[in-house]
């Protein structure tokens, strides 16, 4: 198994789950004792040291569950999952008192709650821990009573185990990107629900999210997008001189080595059995432009490749080996090179083209007559990186070396 960072399923995640604002509380290592409750096909799951903290970042604030007192219990090492049963719900998993001793007052007191709320709540015995099970839908409670009583449970789910190798003993959220679909809501800016959770689902099998740390883990196969990003190295990044006016989604790739690059970006592609579609797109339009994308691509030098969007704003900025002279907008004599050549994230209403530079733009000429570079300069943008996405709260630096996460107020 292997892991690597991976930018947008954090950002999806931190949209539409939670904020990265505040440090981290620290988890037991008895915590993961929890998971044995949670169903295998349960489609995230939170281990949190205090009950409190898990409401808060998992449970939306219009749920039956933060109406209960939870009481002395509200400091219960708890684990929280979203599960599927025609619609998504959550289940709430709380440590309550070993088995050995003593059922915890506050217990009764929260089973009598949930019954008059019409919440659906079970008192299990886990290994060596009690658990009260408690959920809006009855049929989560039954199937987490049915897991436990089989011995089953999301610890037995494919490839698990690497995902407890990198759950650490901070308080954590895990997702199951084959879920995406069912677990986010999330537009980012012209990039919408549906393309970005079929990225998701293909980036890596498990993202494991604590704190600025994110985990994507995946087996060895070359169709994961992970594992494409992690083979790249450390590109010079220069965007933050030629910040683009009126962005609020930024996605940037520094190219450390073009043929190494273009190397591993068809392995990917092959691995996904897309290699023949891709190469026959640019055979269509090195005879439909008269020339070669790859070419293109080589002739420029491209050392850098950025997405910037707002909504009804798209624009495609490449980084040339050379700069030019400041150039007026003119139709782009090669227009779908830079989504054939990089994915269907680029803008593919490319048009137009204008030179600012060493930066060669693309994009509808309505958007490239009114867009200013360089206006504002972004704070702790990295020199380096392999990839660099940014939104308007927050930016995720991938480097060979760690990821740090930023939040971040434009």
């Amino acid at each position: 198994m292997r892991k690597c960072v991976l930018v947008l399923t954090f950002i999806a995640a931190a949209l539409s789950a939670f904020s990265c604002a505040g440090g981290p509380s620290v988890a037991s290592r008895e915590a993961p004792e929890l998971l044995r409750a949670v169903p295998s096909d349960a489609l995230s799951v939170g281990v949190f040291s205090r009950l409190d903290k898990g409401l808060e970042r998992m449970v939306d604030s219009a749920s039956v569950l933060r109406s209960l007192d939870f009481g002395k219990l509200s400091r219960a090492r708890t684990a929280v999952a979203m599960c599927y049963v025609g619609s998504l719900s959550p289940l709430l998993v709380v440590e309550a008192g070993r088995c050995d001793g003593d059922t915890l007052a506050p217990v009764h007191s929260l089973l009598a709650q949930a019954d008059s709320l019409r919440i659906s709540a079970a008192f299990v015995a886990l290994e060596t821990h009690n658990a009260l099970l408690l959920s809006p839908s009855a049929t989560v409670v039954t199937v987490a009573g049915r897991h436990i009583a089989s011995e089953s449970s999301i610890l037995d789910a494919p490839d698990f185990q690497s995902v407890l190798d990198v759950l650490g003993g901070q308080d954590a959220v895990i997702y199951r990107n084959s879920g995406a679909a069912k677990l986010f809501g999330t537009e980012l800016c012209s990039v919408s629900r549906k393309t970005l959770n079929a990225f998701m689902h293909d980036a890596s099998e498990w993202t494991v999210v604590s704190g600025d740390k994110v985990d994507c883990v995946q087996p060895g196969s070359g169709r994961y997008f992970c594992n494409f990003l992690e083979s790249l190295g450390d590109g010079q990044s220069r965007l933050a001189a030629s910040w683009p006016s009126r962005s609020e989604l930024v996605v940037d790739l520094p190219v450390a080595d073009l043929a190494s690059f273009r190397k591993s970006y068809e392995a990917w592609r092959d691995a996904r059995v897309e290699l023949e579609q891709y190469q026959k797109r640019i055979q269509e339009l090195s005879k439909k432009r008269g020339k070669s994308p790859l070419a293109w691509e080589k002739e420029l030098g491209i050392k850098e490749i950025a997405y910037v969007a707002a909504p009804g704003f798209r624009v495609n900025m490449i980084r040339t080996s050379k700069g030019v002279k400041d150039e007026e907008v003119v139709p782009n004599p090669y227009t779908g090179f830079v989504s054939a050549l990089y994915g269907n994230l680029f803008n593919p209403a490319d048009s137009c083209i204008v030179r600012r530079g060493e930066w060669l733009l693309s994009g509808e000429r309505a958007v490239l007559d009114t867009i200013t570079l360089g206006a504002v300069k972004p704070e702790n943008w990295p020199a380096r990186a392999r990839l660099v996405l940014d939104t308007d709260k927050t930016r995720i630096i991938s480097t060979q070396q760690n990821i740090k996460v930023w939040n971040t107020a434009r």
